[in-house]
């Protein structure tokens, strides 16, 4: 089975908003419901689990409800890191359905609104054949390694991508990836992928949309407005 994971679990500490982030109007509705509503166009889904903040799980709840009906909806409270969010969103599936080498979780930031339908679909049939698989953009710029403001080296920009969500895996395989970790890199993970990195575990690679960025600041939501007009155009 195939479970999708919005991870709406964020209090937004560097948005400087009062709501989170993941509740602001975007144009003309709540930025979480963006990505959402294109989950929920796909039919492959035996759950649609939404990871909301515990202080504001109820707010959350009837936020969606009151823009999507759909009887896969699911929520689940978040923790205090995003890897605690997911592993509670897992743990949730496990308990439910209990968990079979081929159950597949697609994972995605609820900041990311312009996840492309195609992409999710894409993503899906690739972790068919692989233990995980991500969006990904090669970088244009190029990036420095500092140590006390200053440069240390330079990575190739050949060689080097920005990662985009969603980020796709067989959730048996991640689970027990993520048994092997220690404290200290449970600690340092960022996202999914990294649960198969430290294992030396392939992760695939789609390529990303220039346009699914990841609303962290007041000029990413400058940005977003601008992306959705012109969606609706």
């Amino acid at each position: 089975m195939v479970y999708a994971i919005i991870l709406a679990g964020g209090n937004s500490q560097r948005f400087k908003r009062r709501v989170p982030k993941q509740f602001i109007d975007l144009a003309g509705k709540p930025l979480l419901l963006w990505s959402l509503l294109t989950f929920s166009r796909i039919k492959d889904f035996k759950e649609l689990i939404v990871v909301l903040p515990k202080g504001w799980f109820e707010f959350g709840k009837d936020t969606v409800l009151s823009h999507l009906e759909d009887e896969r909806l699911q929520f689940v409270a978040g923790g205090s890191t995003r890897t605690d969010s997911l592993l509670k969103a897992l743990a949730f599936v496990r308990e439910k359905y209990g968990v079979k080498d081929e159950d597949i979780a697609v994972t995605h930031d609820a900041a990311r609104p312009f996840v492309r339908s195609e992409h999710i679909v894409s993503s899906i049939k690739t972790c068919e054949n692989c233990s995980a698989v991500t969006l990904a953009l090669p970088v244009i710029d190029t990036i420095a390694i500092c140590e006390k403001d200053r440069i240390v080296s330079l990575t190739d920009r050949r060689r080097t991508f920005v990662v985009q969500t969603p980020q796709t895996f067989k959730i048996k395989t991640f689970l027990e990836l993520f048994e092997r970790l220690t404290e200290e890199q449970r600690s340092a993970l960022t996202d999914a992928t990294g649960v198969f990195v430290m294992n030396n575990v392939p992760v695939s690679i789609l390529e990303g949309d220039p346009r699914n960025i990841k609303v962290t600041t007041q000029l990413d939501l400058v940005m977003a407005e601008a992306i959705a007009r012109s969606l609706s155009e």
